[in-house]
């Protein structure tokens, strides 16, 4: 019996391969290499649940999981601002199984101010595509006693080291956006760093912070409680999630730019077949429109990249991030 199994009959054998040809064709049209054989892809989320990062995450995995037939499992593994994730997918094997979303943070803020990085983004990772991006706002406790942008400007001026600001932890993109309010504007502020956005949204509601750095779709919820209240936009154009709020041009800081950007990578050396399968399912959800329609609902502006486009934005994007970083003289010693 046991001889029987390890070599079935010629016409078992056809069969089968009749019966997976016929599944085969059965599959979505996303690409021989990456379909056949692969069941479920990890998307690894470097950040805690519940902010923006998190959001478009789920959103990607969810709506490509559809679209293949797919099973998309979502995993975060935060840690040392998004670093822990980001390495786990650059050493993990380059099937097309486990992916990363890639964000300013991982790819740009953090690779320019650490002086070692446990990856190198030139090297170790392949980029799919670029999906959207987001600007960050200036939000305060609603028992902060200022209206707008103006009078917190004033305050932090009438009082240096009073204001507590929340930052999700060090060289972290709203931590960055905070040390940014203060050298452009000369003020002085308390920021105070934590291990992820959850336990900042939860200080920032409980009045234990004064303000915080947040993006309009993390921030929204709290905003329509009455919690907390959006000061300013920290981009050259107004937020469709709050069209009253004025952006940093408009209050006559065009330099006060805060905006990240959100993609998918992998491990680097996946096969090009494979690349070209996972990037074909990708699109297919990028020129969906109840896809693109979510986006915008949820405060993120669509920013599609693919392939080399994309590879050479990331490279760019870190170059430009590495020379504001060396003239600002921004260092983190991650030893």
């Amino acid at each position: 019996m046991n001889q029987a199994k390890a070599n079935p009959p010629k016409s078992s054998c056809s069969r089968r391969r009749f019966l997976q040809g016929g599944m085969a064709l059965l599959l979505p049209a996303v690409g021989p290499a990456w379909s056949q054989g692969v069941n479920v892809t990890r998307l690894v989320i470097p950040f805690t649940p519940g902010a923006s990062n998190d959001i478009i995450g789920r959103m990607v995995a969810e709506a490509v999981g559809k679209k293949t037939g797919r099973s998309w499992i979502v995993e975060n593994k935060a840690g040392a601002g998004s670093m822990v994730g980001a390495d786990f997918v650059a050493k993990a094997a380059p099937d097309g199984q486990t992916l990363l979303l890639c964000a300013t943070a991982n790819m740009g803020v953090l690779p320019a101010i650490h002086k070692s990085m446990p990856y190198a983004v030139e090297n170790d990772f392949t980029f799919f595509v670029r999906i959207a991006s987001t600007p960050y706002a200036l939000t305060v406790n609603s028992q902060l006693k200022v209206a707008n942008f103006a009078e917190f400007l004033r305050l932090a001026k009438a009082k240096p080291g009073s204001i507590r600001i929340g930052a999700s932890g060090v060289g972290a993109l709203d931590y960055m956006g905070a040390s940014l309010l203060q050298s452009q504007l000369g003020l002085d502020l308390n920021i105070v760093p934590y291990k992820g956005m959850s336990p900042v949204l939860n200080d920032l509601r409980g009045g234990h912070i004064d303000a915080s750095i947040v993006s309009p779709a993390t921030i929204r919820p709290l905003a329509q409680d009455g919690k907390v209240r959006v000061l300013a936009v920290l981009d050259r154009k107004r937020n469709d999630l709050f069209p009253s709020v004025p952006n940093a041009v408009e209050l006559g800081h065009p330099q006060l730019l805060a905006v990240n950007w959100y993609g998918i990578a992998g491990p680097a050396r996946i096969q090009p077949a494979v690349v070209s399968s996972l990037r074909q399912a990708l699109m297919a959800v990028l020129t969906d429109p109840d896809f693109l329609k979510s986006l915008k609902e949820r405060g993120f502006d669509l920013a599609v990249q693919s392939g080399d486009e994309f590879t050479q934005f990331v490279l760019e994007d870190l170059k430009r991030r590495k020379a504001v970083a060396k003239q600002g003289n921004i260092t983190v010693d991650s030893s």
